[in-house]
């Protein structure tokens, strides 16, 4: 005889067990709900089984929701770390399967079923994890930062001017203040991804989300460009006042910036400022702010990540050594030569 959560089966269930059921398939309905808004989840749905001793199938239902948590933790750490980075470190994920539940947000039967003849229990939940919750405990285990290349950063920065009539789309066009900033990265020996691969890897609303502050969202930027710094912000032009009695228009570019590191999920670096020019074309005058401002950010940041990137003590917890793999194509090489001067923005337009 199989017992299955339907009208039939309900009613034969206790009276104190129908209650617990009447709660969860309510908290179903109203987590539902909330998961349709739209916001980003890991959301996971898996079973879990269990054997029944002594006919206790609350014992057992328990623990078949406890293998289903485990089942389900195991394949977002798969899809979070790709399948060669989840073997390598496995003695080291052994840790959080054993307390999975921790990493759970939120959960709802789907449905269960329990064997009178086979005497299991089995239960099919719908989980929603903490990503925070997940990459805190990747990054204490040094995992995180086998997935990214060292010395290795984005830049993605939403720049509004005022000669736009449309803004364009994002990533259609590359701000100039965010090639100032890459320009001088690369003199410096940092290497970069172009903006072009990161369009094919993430979406927009994410990018969005972390200029906004989110950090999941910059991490998750940052794991799939396989970078250790992400940095996101916004960068706005406008007019000082009218043309002066030399026909000069003085334009104002506002930049602010923030980096967070992928692998410690925090903000190492945050910053605004501005820049002015005088020009007699409002446009050329935008260029020209959006270039300064974004070197003078540029050197505050690079400062920055060498303080964050200077030796730390090495974690305890030692993880997989595979053998480096090639180059990404997406990351962008320093020049081989000895670097001088940053070229001028305004010579290669």
């Amino acid at each position: 005889m199989i017992r299955i959560l339907n009208e039939i089966s309900y009613k034969k269930l206790a009276p104190g067990f129908r209650a617990v059921v009447s709660l969860l398939v309510l908290f179903g309905f109203l987590a539902g709900d909330a998961w349709a808004k739209g916001e980003p989840q890991l959301i996971y749905e898996v079973e879990g089984k269990a054997s029944v001793k002594n006919g206790n199938y609350s014992r057992g239902r328990a623990l078949a929701v406890g293998y289903a948590f485990k089942n389900a933790l195991t394949e977002a750490l798969q899809d979070l770390l790709g399948g060669s980075a989840y073997r390598r470190n496995r003695k080291a994920l052994a840790k959080m399967l054993k307390r999975p539940k921790k990493y759970v947000k939120q959960y709802r039967f789907l449905e269960f079923y329990d064997s009178d003849v086979e005497q299991f229990s089995r239960v099919k939940l719908e989980i929603v994890f903490f990503p925070e919750a997940i990459n805190r405990a990747l990054s204490k285990l040094g995992i995180l930062a086998s997935l990214v290349k060292p010395n290795t950063a984005v830049v993605l920065i939403s720049e509004k001017s005022l000669s736009a009539e449309v803004p364009p789309d994002f990533w259609e066009y590359v701000p100039i203040s965010e090639v100032a900033i890459l320009q001088k990265f690369l003199a410096a020996g940092v290497k970069v991804t172009t903006r072009e691969k990161i369009s094919e890897m993430v979406d927009e609303g994410v990018v969005f989300e972390a200029m906004q502050g989110d950090l999941d969202a910059a991490v998750d930027i940052g794991l799939k460009a396989k970078v250790d710094i992400v940095i996101v912000g916004t960068a706005v032009t406008t007019r000082l006042g009218e043309k002066n009695e030399e026909g000069l228009t003085t334009v104002q570019a506002n930049l602010t910036l923030r980096a967070v590191s992928t692998t410690q999920s925090t903000v190492i670096a945050a910053r605004s400022d501005f820049a002015s020019v005088e020009a007699e074309e409002e446009f050329k005058g935008e260029l020209e702010a959006f270039e300064v401002v974004g070197k003078k950010m540029a050197i505050f940041f690079l400062d920055s990540m060498k303080r964050y990137w200077e030796p730390k003590p090495q974690p305890d917890v030692v993880v997989g050594t595979g053998e480096p793999g090639p180059e990404d194509p997406e990351l962008l090489d320093p020049p081989s030569t000895p670097s001088g001067s940053t070229p001028s923005i305004m010579e290669d337009l």
